[in-house]
């Protein structure tokens, strides 16, 4: 199976979610290839393909047309209402989700075992330390054992929270507090590190964390 990659839809299709999706900048000349590449570092560790895959913060519905080219059920779960007339959206790319569902990862409303693999980009970043391993848990017990969890962080520091002031995020300071090496680290007693990418690539040699991106692949004990 060839490396999955971002299959971005025509502008104008999906709308932002809420103030601070980051849909729009996808559709930026310089901005959108960074943001586009943060996903398919990510993408290409996703080899195989899965029964039923869970995307956690779906957001604007963005990555499911690539997602679902890689599944056979496709499921959405977002701590925000589903946005008006997604579903019909995405409809018209060809992509219906099995479900859309409204919920905190710190309670994931399925049963055990029920994914054998689930997507988080941008998400656990988000989480204060305390959150991490509750919510990490409930991804290992919605995770059938071997099902793999592909999360993405970017880098949680000053000259990140500069960079991203450039673009119009000036305070995400007051929502990123976690790093990629606090996700691994609360992952550990439940998940292997399987593989991880980093952008850019030559910084995968250096510490977790430092680059400006990184995507681990985890695999539940």
């Amino acid at each position: 199976m060839a490396a999955l990659t971002l299959r971005l839809p025509p502008p104008g299709i999906l709308v932002p979610n809420n103030d601070v999706d980051p849909l729009p900048h996808y559709y930026r000349p310089i901005v959108g290839r960074l943001f586009a590449a943060r996903l398919n570092i990510g993408l290409e560790l996703l080899d195989g393909r899965f029964s039923r895959l869970l995307e956690i913060g779906y957001g604007s519905g963005l990555l499911m047309p690539t997602l679902a080219s890689a599944c056979d059920e496709l499921w959405g779960l977002d701590r925000e209402r589903e946005p008006a007339g997604l579903r019909q959206r995405l409809a018209r790319l060809g992509v219906t989700p099995r479900a859309l569902v409204q919920a905190d990862a710190q309670a994931l409303p399925f049963s055990d075992g029920f994914f054998d693999g689930v997507v988080a980009f941008s998400i656990f970043e988000h989480l204060r330390g305390p959150a991490l391993a509750p919510a990490l848990g409930e991804v290992a017990r919605v995770l059938e054992p071997g099902g793999r969890l592909l999360v993405g962080c970017p880098a949680v520091h000053k000259l990140m929270n500069a960079a991203f002031a450039t673009i119009g995020f000036a305070d995400i300071e007051n929502h990123h507090f976690s790093t990629i090496a606090d996700v691994v680290a609360a992952a550990g007693p439940r998940f292997t590190v399987s593989r991880r990418a980093t952008l850019p690539s030559w910084m995968s040699a250096l510490p977790l964390g430092w680059a400006p991106y990184t995507t681990v692949l985890l695999q539940r004990r």
